[in-house]
């Protein structure tokens, strides 16, 4: 069969989890099999844009919906025609009638919508009324659907959709190999760190409203009342990070607060931590919390994250409405430490070992050319 021509449509740019999974897809597929481009909004351009090239691969950048929303149609519906694309992989989650309605002007027969996300009205009412409001158009110029998880996929397609089989489960994998948890890397990223005498609480994810570093403030708060060696780390970036840098500093806990930043060595930051804490408003899995269970990390979450992400018993759900000081007292419950390994058995058992992963991908795209082929 003729090596497909696939186009991901990831979206903007941000150096998160959703750039990492694309990658990792991408650095397994067989490439004999699937050519597969990518294609962003905006200027920002990806750090796996060299890996793309090695495979006569590319990365598109077109203008930004947010800026000219006419204007972005109309380039990928140019760029899916110039490529003469197989197959459109749209990813973002309730905007995807926008660039599918370019794929679709573009002539591209098979176009997937991909959702990786929900909504909480309680907690962040103006953000989510917007995705309610344009989530029954995701689907409407998609042959397609996909999902990171059955939640994310009934939240955006329906619950009948998923009941009918009509919504791909596409598994947020991991590479394994890169989160094999080892005592000498613990070691070695303490103290690199400063963290040798200290219970590290850490969270890595874009500092958004969804992310509720609020929360994780007052939470640390709490614990500081309890356990003075403890240190609160965050990895990441995002419009929100100078207000939480004041924040600390308001609350006196600057000094205990450490900001690290992107990072590209999650994978062994994670092995130095103690706890990671992760009270999201809304997921549609949390990737992260997969890698830090491969690294046998325990995991204290909100129960606004699916219970799909529970791989492990190194789970702890705790309620949102929950006062700080019940989730600072979870916490401390790991305070003396515990037993460390990698779980890779329990994600490899549960379609999360990114070289299975990838194969799969590989034979849904096959599978969807096939069958239009016969249509």
């Amino acid at each position: 069969m003729k090596q497909l021509r696939v186009l991901r449509i990831i979206g903007e740019c941000k150096t998160g989890g959703t750039e990492t999974i694309a990658l990792n897809y991408y650095k397994n597929l067989n490439h004999n099999a699937i050519s597969m481009d990518f294609l962003f909004y905006g200027d920002s351009l990806p750090r796996f844009d060299e890996a793309l090239h090695e495979n006569g691969d590319c990365v598109i950048n077109v203008v930004d919906y947010t800026h000219n929303l006419i204007g972005s149609i109309k380039e990928i519906r140019d760029a899916v025609k110039k490529g003469n694309y197989d197959i459109v992989h749209a990813q973002l989650n309730a905007l995807n009638f926008f660039p599918l309605l370019g794929a679709y002007l573009g002539g591209a027969k098979i176009r997937i919508a991909a959702n990786h996300s929900t909504a909480n009205l309680k907690y962040e009412f103006k953000k989510s009324i917007v995705k309610y409001l344009i989530r029954p158009t995701s689907g409407l110029l998609a042959t397609n659907y996909a999902a990171c998880s059955e939640y994310a996929g009934k939240w955006c397609f329906g619950k009948r959709a998923l009941e009918n089989g009509q919504i791909k489960i596409i598994h947020n994998a991991i590479d394994l190999s890169k989160f094999d948890y080892s005592d000498c890397t613990r070691q070695k990223v303490r103290d690199e760190n400063g963290w040798s005498d200290k219970f590290v609480i850490g969270h890595a994810g874009r500092f958004t409203e969804q992310k509720n570093h609020k929360l994780m403030l007052d939470i640390f708060f709490e614990i500081k009342k309890k356990c003075s060696n403890a240190v609160l780390v965050f990895v990441g970036d995002g419009h929100l990070t100078g207000v939480i840098q004041e924040r600390a500093k308001e609350m006196g806990i600057i000094d205990s607060v450490q900001f690290l930043g992107v990072r590209f060595d999650v994978n062994e930051l994670l092995q130095g931590m103690d706890v990671f804490l992760f009270p999201s408003l809304y997921e549609g899995l949390g990737n992260v919390i997969t890698e830090a269970q491969a690294v046998g990390l325990r995991c204290v979450v909100s129960d606004a994250v699916p219970r799909e992400v529970k791989l492990t018993e190194l789970v702890d759900y705790v309620p949102l409405n929950e006062n700080p000081d019940v989730w600072a007292e979870h916490i401390l419950r790991y305070s003396d430490g515990y037993g460390r390994k990698s779980r890779h058995e329990d994600l490899v058992k549960a379609g999360y070992e990114i070289k299975t992963a990838a194969r799969d991908l590989e034979n849904y795209y096959i599978s969807l050319y096939k069958g239009d082929r016969k249509r």
